[in-house]
């Protein structure tokens, strides 16, 4: 532990000490667990398979969801999670602009979201998946009486009663693995979870335009975003309508016709509108960014035959559905082996990176427009029947 982590972290081991556990999970069934992630949306992603993994493990006990406001579209419908508590915490998420220490500070003691889980009289158990200061903070304040937390990413793990280590693997895996300090051995898959509504996939449904088999080829829905929460992951979405069009133009070699709608959120039309002028009146692709409720943006990728997008909430989104996924990587990611490691999961996703890394100028670090493309193709190739979640 660095000097700076020591110091920051003495405090929190300090207000432990007032705090101590005041319940064992080995001897008895919680009450209620609450899972704290109020960060943002492909965060919480990949935290919705231990909602599983604790209704397997305690099948009484009633699961609380601590995320910001919102996330609360991802666990819509989900059938583990008893209850969603807004915490729209100030703190490793970019939904909040004044992350300053002071408005942490102020969150803590004085916001009302806080004080309303203070008036439940506390919760047996408490999980804080990221692992923060902060997060061990705002469980003493909101009365857990058996914390789990993160060692050697961003503290907080001396004022928890258990902790995993942190290591560079699945984001996914480390919050089952805090699952398994309470004793879960059966465990899901480390793949997001999302579960949709008839309506919801029905709405996706009419928004593709290209209806059926028209003169019997086959059309392939390609779903994009061209977004990303950090500007500097986000490719260039010209070279993305680029390579749109380039897509097409082979798809139609092949007697098959390429279908594009690109997703995303409000901030993403200006991208999004550039990618469709790059793309020219040959390609039929239309943007629905900003105009979708999220859980139709879900919806619409499910019933892809490949989602092509940045390094991004989308990605996660199409893990959850299987379905065949490209993600670009580049601009400020400079180690994609690690961003896999952590991010990434098992065929039909699959990366680009740029060949070599240009480590001092971030937009010149960006795989061809020639190797995205390819990738494309390879994932339609091997494309998979949908499968309903």
């Amino acid at each position: 532990m660095g000097w700076k982590s020591f110091v920051i972290e003495t405090p929190v081991w300090l207000m432990s000490r007032f705090h101590p556990a005041r319940f064992d999970p080995r001897r008895a069934t919680p009450r209620e667990i609450l899972v704290l992630r109020p960060n943002d949306f492909g965060e919480l992603l990949t935290t919705t398979p231990l909602f599983e993994a604790l209704r397997r493990r305690f099948p009484t006990t009633r699961l609380i969801a601590g995320i910001g406001s919102w996330g609360r579209p991802i666990l819509e419908n989900n059938p583990f999670v008893d209850e969603i508590v807004e915490i729209d915490a100030p703190w490793n998420n970019k939904l909040v602009a004044d992350r300053s220490h002071g408005n942490v500070l102020r969150f803590l003691w004085r916001s009302p979201q806080i004080a309303a889980l203070r008036a439940r009289g506390g919760v047996d158990v408490g999980i804080d998946v990221l692992g923060s200061y902060m997060g061990a903070l705002l469980m003493m304040r909101a009365g857990v009486r058996y914390r789990i937390g993160v060692r050697g990413y961003r503290g907080g793990w001396s004022g928890c009663q258990a902790h995993i280590e942190f290591a560079a693997r699945q984001c996914g895996r480390a919050a089952l693995a805090q699952a398994e300090l309470l004793g879960a051995t059966d465990l899901p898959e480390a793949r997001p979870q999302l579960f949709l509504t008839g309506d919801e996939r029905a709405a996706a449904a009419r928004i593709w335009r290209v209806a059926g088999e028209p003169l019997g080829r086959r059309v392939v829905r390609i779903v994009a975003g061209v977004g990303a929460g950090v500007p500097t992951k986000a490719w260039d979405a010209r070279l993305a309508g680029e390579a749109l069009a380039r897509i097409a133009h082979a798809l139609a070699k092949n007697g098959e016709l390429c279908e594009v709608v690109i997703v995303g959120s409000a901030a993403d039309r200006t991208r999004a509108g550039e990618a469709i002028a790059a793309a020219g009146p040959s390609v039929a692709v239309h943007s629905v960014a900003g105009d979708m409720p999220m859980r139709t943006t879900f919806a619409l990728a499910e019933q892809a035959d490949v989602v092509l997008t940045n390094s991004t909430m989308l990605m996660h989104v199409a893990a959850a559905f299987r379905r065949p996924t490209v993600a670009v990587l580049g601009g400020s990611i400079t180690r994609p082996e690690r961003h896999d490691a952590i991010w990434g999961y098992p065929p039909p996703y699959r990366s680009v990176a740029p060949e070599q890394i240009v480590q001092d100028d971030p937009s010149r670090n960006w795989p061809s427009v020639e190797r995205v493309v390819q990738a494309v193709l390879e994932s339609v190739d091997q494309r998979q029947p949908l499968q309903a979640h």
